[in-house]
């Protein structure tokens, strides 16, 4: 069985993650078979993407006075739950393709790892073609984003934000880039009772990121030469921020929505199958939505700022870093 490599390209070109993953098999299975295959088990790195698009964006619910800023490199880390690391097989719709006798339905996805997998055969068993195995996973069962945030304060209580990293080359493996904008607005003042009280913050955000980045993938099985994994993906997010500011330390929670929509293509110049089916380009989309809220802490040194907090969601996730602030 052939290999191919997914390339997963995070954030900022700092980050790296190949994974060999034997799965060339599964393009064997056709266009729909293999998108129908490949769709839940790349899922769990498509719905963390997301969540870590709209990490990152705040370390206070304070707005800066005018003309503040502060720049803010920010590490994302996001975990897929341990339903999002299997898939049942048997509930997939394949057309050619079905479970061999006594093989389990059990799959991995790419962020599981397991030994005992899914055997798949053709379904009117065709001369030449042979049973296969489902790729195992990868065992990482994470995503780690940079990031780096820029706010700067405006009359009215309220801040612009921005974050931005422009398409860089890692080496012949891929590429990567980035932006988003947002903004935060205090709503302390218009609220009786809240706006007298010294160390309290209340303000809103709104808030998108832009991701784009492609990867170069091994040939696979003669079937795909040339190939790229390309990644685009659309992050959103709008948050209540309440928080306490003291001289030293501010404590900050945020309850909001965020939806993300990603697309992974797989390009490049197609042969055909052993069935006799010629490739197609393979185009997965993920949409993912929800409520979630984050808890934490900046510690303020001088101009210098420590921050992390963490998140409840579908998916857990943890934010921390550094930055320099001037209010």
């Amino acid at each position: 069985m052939k290999k191919i490599v997914i390339l997963f390209i995070a954030i900022i070109a700092t980050i790296n993650m190949t994974a060999q993953i034997d799965i060339g098999k599964i393009f064997e299975a056709g266009t729909a078979d293999a998108k129908t295959l490949a769709h839940p088990y790349l899922q769990p790195y498509g719905e963390m993407l997301g969540v870590n698009l709209n990490s990152g964006w705040y370390t206070s619910a304070k707005v800066h006075k005018v003309l503040g800023f502060d720049v803010t490199l920010t590490g994302a880390y996001s975990k897929a739950p341990s339903s999002a690391k299997t898939f049942d097989v048997s509930k997939l719709d394949l057309q050619s393709f079905e479970l061999a006798p006594n093989s389990t339905s059990e799959a991995q996805t790419i962020a599981g790892s397991s030994d005992n997998l899914p055997i798949l055969r053709h379904k009117d068993d065709p001369i030449g073609v042979t049973d296969f195995e489902m790729p195992d996973g990868s065992g990482m069962d994470y995503l780690v984003s940079p990031m780096v945030t820029v706010g700067v304060g405006l009359p009215m209580g309220i801040e612009i934000k921005g974050r931005y990293w422009p398409e860089t080359k890692i080496g012949d493996a891929g590429k990567v880039s980035l932006w988003g904008a947002g903004l935060q607005k205090d709503i302390k003042d218009y609220i009786p009772g809240i706006k007298h009280v010294p160390v309290l913050n209340m303000s809103v955000l709104a808030a998108y990121t832009n991701f784009s980045g492609s990867a170069s993938m091994e040939n696979v099985g003669g079937l795909i030469t040339n190939g790229e994994v390309s990644i685009d993906a659309n992050a959103f997010t709008t948050r209540l921020l309440i928080g306490a500011n003291l001289p030293v330390i501010a404590f900050y929670t945020g309850l909001g929505y965020g939806r993300c929509s990603s697309d992974f293509n797989v390009n490049g110049e197609f042969g055909t199958t052993s069935t006799g089916e010629s490739l197609d380009p393979i185009n997965l989309s993920y949409n993912t939505n929800g409520f979630d809220f984050n808890v934490g802490l900046r510690l303020r040194l001088g101009v210098i700022g420590l921050h992390a907090d963490y998140s409840v969601g579908e998916y857990s996730s943890i934010t921390a870093g550094f930055g320099i602030n001037f209010r």
